[in-house]
């Protein structure tokens, strides 16, 4: 008797064990499936959510104007050379527009400069009738009144003596002794300096307050980008100059002649392709300029953009 008591106890315990899983297995399920189905009520519900918040926004009060951020001024691209010229610039200050004159910042650095010369004692050593800008602006109308000879040159001696001679011939003793002491003291300057004028001979046309009193209109620009490039002369006489002057002067003179086939003025029809060639291989083991990786980027798509004009 008492063996059979404790065979139905063991079964009872088993029993109720039983029952105590099933309970937690169901519980479980009901529990999961709850779960499952507030998260596909929730997918389903997200297209009209972004439906209800699209509405929202079509829904915005019109006044029949067009809300647009405050217009940014242009910018200047990296490569030295190409620069932004649109005629008018605007910048929302506020509830105004305000016009900012394309030539101002350039005009500026080039007022930097020459108030920077003015305050040099070599400078005032010279003892000059005018301060530095009316100086170069004496100097640069001689220059450009009286360019070099670029067309046969080669077809007498004298005019290849006269071109190799042909600043001091034209801007005397006195002012080629300045000038060289200028390029010798403010070396460090002249890259950023020649980088200013190319930027406001581009900007010439586009000056809205004022011309500046330096003017270097580009066909006239264009005699001395040739005399450089492709005369005995010019060649000569950069060759009598330091390597980064020479490369800098082969780089602006390069971008004017550019500028002349772009504006239909390369009236001698000087082929830029082998002065942009030689001037890029020149540059590649050139480690003298500080813009020296500006210029060869603005090189190589000078020349990318004449391969496709020309081929190879």
């Amino acid at each position: 008797m008492t063996n059979d008591k404790k065979t139905n106890s063991t079964k009872i315990i088993f029993t109720l064990v039983l029952l105590a899983l099933a309970a937690l297995l169901i519980f479980f399920f009901i529990f999961s499936n709850q779960k499952t189905e507030k998260q596909t009520l929730s997918l389903d519900n997200e297209p009209q959510k972004r439906h209800d918040k699209k509405a929202a926004l079509d829904q915005r009060p019109t006044d029949g104007k067009e809300h647009t951020p405050a217009l940014e001024a242009p910018t200047i691209s990296p490569e030295i050379g190409h620069i932004d010229t649109d005629q008018t610039t605007y910048r929302q200050a506020a509830t105004k527009a305000v016009l900012i004159d394309p030539c101002a910042i350039n005009m500026n650095k080039i007022d930097t400069f020459f108030t920077h010369l003015n305050n040099r004692e070599y400078f005032t050593e010279f003892q000059l009738d005018s301060d530095s800008k009316t100086y170069f602006q004496e100097i640069s109308t001689i220059l450009l009144e009286k360019p070099p000879q670029i067309t046969r040159e080669t077809d007498n001696l004298l005019t290849i003596l006269q071109n190799t001679a042909h600043f001091y011939r034209v801007l005397g003793k006195k002012n080629i002794f300045i000038l060289k002491k200028i390029m010798a003291h403010e070396k460090e300057m002249l890259e950023p300096v020649m980088g200013d004028f190319y930027a406001l001979m581009l900007q010439r046309n586009e000056c809205l307050q004022q011309e500046y009193p330096i003017q270097l209109p580009l066909e006239k620009v264009y005699n001395y980008s040739v005399f450089f490039l492709n005369t005995l002369g010019g060649q000569a006489y950069l060759f009598r100059r330091d390597s980064s002057i020479r490369m800098l002067t082969h780089y602006y003179c390069i971008l004017v002649l550019d500028q002349a086939n772009e504006k239909g003025i390369n009236h001698l029809g000087v082929d830029i392709r082998f002065h942009m060639d030689k001037l890029i291989e020149e540059l590649t083991s050139f480690s003298g300029l500080n813009q020296r990786d500006a210029y060869l980027n603005t090189l190589l798509l000078m020349q990318e953009k004449y391969e496709r004009k020309y081929g190879n």
